[in-house]
């Protein structure tokens, strides 16, 4: 670009999105851009998919286009986040300008200006390491935090030692879900230091409403899922229940099927002494048939017990293979090993099925817009999609409506959802949902079970 050009566009970042990266920025995204030039910090909260990681990397080429010898730094809380979201981003809208492709060389941590490799660049660092952050020190320095409310305060004391020039400019990005921290300080009461923006994703041109609608649906509006995800606005200070009652009673009737085609046992494993062994019947991915409790965890009584259902069940439904899925944390190890072998020594229609608490997370389904941390996330959220969808029967069981509905959920900064530990759960006087995992684990399916599940049986 020619001087009189870049003199031009160092005080119009969004004209330069248009002109020389060929992108037509949203009414937010220019209002940001346009602040980030104007002031030394800028912070913005939003809901899912309002195009912060293109901003974030528009802003980026704009500033290190415009300056003499910038150092850009750019951080977010994980490698995912930093280098297959926000540095893909930087990658893509090069290669959407002939300029910057030819002037400029992109790394998978550093993009720099041709022929000044060591002063003329940008650098992707994630925060989990603050020593790294260290040592930005130019006239001209960028500093970009991605998902702002993930990254630790530690983070920001050596990123504010880099903010000591004229030039110097911070912009800190997410999704608002911490009620502490620097990125939760810098709207609340350093909110003057900054000049803030909220982006309403039921606003935002770029955000389907199918998609804000199918989160209404499944949370509710006054959910914290609806607030940080879609409105941009912090969770309340009390987090809301994962399962609410209504949900519950709603579904807790009899129901009685015409007939059985599947049935799964779900096997939560006492941990410590005053905790239950609970096994969970499930019909038809439907029907909570009854909850099987036992207050030890001796591996082999509670095995010989599973047996004994097991064995009922053989008798009653003699052409229905039973899944039984337990938990192989701690304890539950020894009952599916074990388990294993009396399967094949008394040559009984069942499968043993490993599962995980605490496993790699994901959807219930590909239809469903969230996402939860770990397998548990997955098994509960299971179960609240189907009442959700009045498509799980449960039984009249006080202990079990209990557990269900006082188990507390939280949003991590990545958007992901994450339910509270039992640990947690017992400092405020709730037993460990321990019928409540069983059931998730009765409705749950990891993966290559329905492979194990066509395997061929031998008849009694």
């Amino acid at each position: 670009m020619k001087n009189k050009a870049i003199s031009f566009y160092i005080d119009h970042p969004a004209e330069f999105a248009q002109d020389i990266l060929k992108v037509n920025p949203t009414k937010n995204q220019q209002e940001v851009m346009n602040d980030v030039a104007k002031y030394s910090l800028v912070s913005v909260k939003s809901g899912h998919g309002v195009g912060k990681s293109a901003l974030e990397s528009w802003i980026i080429w704009w500033y290190i286009s415009t300056r003499p010898y910038p150092k850009i730094l750019c951080t977010a809380p994980t490698k995912h986040q930093l280098h297959d979201i926000l540095w893909a981003e930087v990658s893509k809208w090069k290669r959407n300008s002939k300029a910057l492709n030819c002037n400029f060389e992109w790394t998978s941590e550093k993009i720099y200006l041709k022929g000044s490799q060591e002063e003329w660049f940008a650098i992707a660092r994630t925060s989990n390491k603050p020593d790294a952050l260290q040592g930005t020190h130019a006239e001209h320095v960028l500093i970009i935090i991605d998902e702002a409310s993930g990254v630790p305060d530690v983070v920001f004391e050596p990123v504010l030692g880099s903010m000591s020039t004229k030039d110097a400019k911070l912009l800190m990005c997410g999704n608002p879900t911490q009620l502490s921290g620097f990125f939760y300080d810098s709207h609340t009461k350093l909110r003057s230091m900054y000049k803030t923006h909220t982006i309403d994703g039921s606003k935002s041109e770029m955000v389907d409403p199918k998609y804000v609608q199918q989160i209404i649906d499944m949370f509710g509006k006054d959910s914290d899922v609806y607030r940080v995800r879609v409105a941009g606005e912090f969770p309340k200070s009390n987090p809301d229940s994962f399962i609410d009652l209504e949900m519950v009673e709603r579904n807790t009737k009899n129901k009685i099927l015409e007939s059985i085609n599947n049935i799964s046992l779900g096997v939560d494993v006492a941990r410590f002494g005053d905790d239950e062994s609970v096994v969970a019947t499930i019909f038809n991915h439907l029907k909570l048939d009854k909850l099987d409790t036992f207050k030890h965890n001796d591996t082999m009584k509670l095995t010989g017990q599973l047996v004994n259902i097991i064995q009922k069940l053989n008798i009653k439904y003699p052409n229905i293979v039973i899944r039984v899925k337990i938990d192989c944390d701690g304890l539950g190890v020894g009952v599916y090993d074990r388990l294993k072998e009396v399967i094949s020594e008394k040559r009984l229609r069942a499968i043993a099925i490993e599962c995980h608490f605490g496993g790699k997370g994901g959807k219930v389904s590909k239809d469903e817009p969230i996402e939860y941390k770990n397998s548990t996330g997955i098994m509960w959220g299971t179960i609240r999609s189907k009442l959700l969808n009045d498509s799980l029967f449960l039984i009249n069981d006080d202990e079990l409506i209990s557990q269900l509905t006082n188990r507390k959920y939280f949003i991590e900064s990545d958007g992901t959802i994450i339910l509270e530990k039992k640990e947690d759960m017992k400092k405020r006087g709730i037993h460990s949902p321990d019928r409540a995992d069983a059931l998730g684990l009765a409705l749950y399916e990891p993966k290559n079970s329905m492979e194990m599940s066509n395997k061929p049986f031998i008849k009694i």
